[in-house]
């Protein structure tokens, strides 16, 4: 997906919100529904994705995600901030790995009836034990951060302004075509795009914040 450049970049005011406590401290109280609703919202689909990009069948991307949704809610009560141990995301593709290696021993396990073979896209599973640097769990964590950011932004302005910033900024289309598209001036746009840049920014490095500090 195409995003805006610069994003990750920006400095400024994290965005507030009613709580001091980030998201992840949150979830350590298994009963607190509200904060396991957001971490799913979000991570749910980027463990998804993953799993499907290791060539999880659509089936087997849900048991990944149902089962490292269940050895979080094990895990968690005892999650304790240590600055210095590592960040979240890289602690959860871990489990999230172990998971998709698992899916693909459960596979191998039977035999189909049409005599074909059982899916061999993931057997490096049994090579990587989850710790190396993976270029594709990074890039759904990116894509992720950005949408759950444009969602967040769009609810916070009018349709109108978003429409400009997302064509232009986030798209990449010709400015002038958006300008005579939304009736509005070209200096209009570029004040719009550097407005919400800003906050997209922000929220950006709020949720970071929220859901991946040092952790595990």
């Amino acid at each position: 997906a195409t995003g805006p450049r610069g994003v990750r970049k920006g400095k400024g005011p994290r965005v507030s919100e009613p709580t001091s406590a980030t998201l992840l401290e949150r979830i350590r109280d298994v009963n607190d529904e509200d904060a396991w609703s957001r971490f799913v919202a979000f991570y749910q689909p980027m463990v998804h994705r993953y799993a499907r990009r290791q060539g999880c069948s659509e089936a087997m991307a849900w048991d990944v995600v149902q089962e490292t949704l269940v050895d979080l809610m094990s895990i968690m009560p005892r999650f304790e901030y240590r600055p210095g141990a590592g960040n979240f995301r890289a602690f959860l593709r871990r489990v999230v790995w172990h998971r998709v290696s698992c899916a693909f021993r459960r596979e191998r396990r039977y035999v189909p009836l049409d005599g074909e073979s059982a899916p061999e896209t993931a057997t490096a599973g049994a090579e990587d034990d989850g710790r190396r640097p993976d270029r594709a769990w990074e890039q759904e964590w990116q894509e992720q951060l950005l949408q759950t950011a444009l969602r967040r932004l769009r609810e916070q302005v009018e349709e109108r302004t978003f429409a400009a910033f997302h064509a232009y900024a986030i798209a990449g289309r010709d400015p002038e075509h958006v300008c005579a598209e939304l009736g509005m001036t070209p200096n209009a746009l570029y004040q719009i795009r550097h407005r919400l840049m800003t906050q997209l920014r922000r929220t950006v490095e709020w949720l970071e914040g929220e859901l991946d500090h040092d952790g595990p």
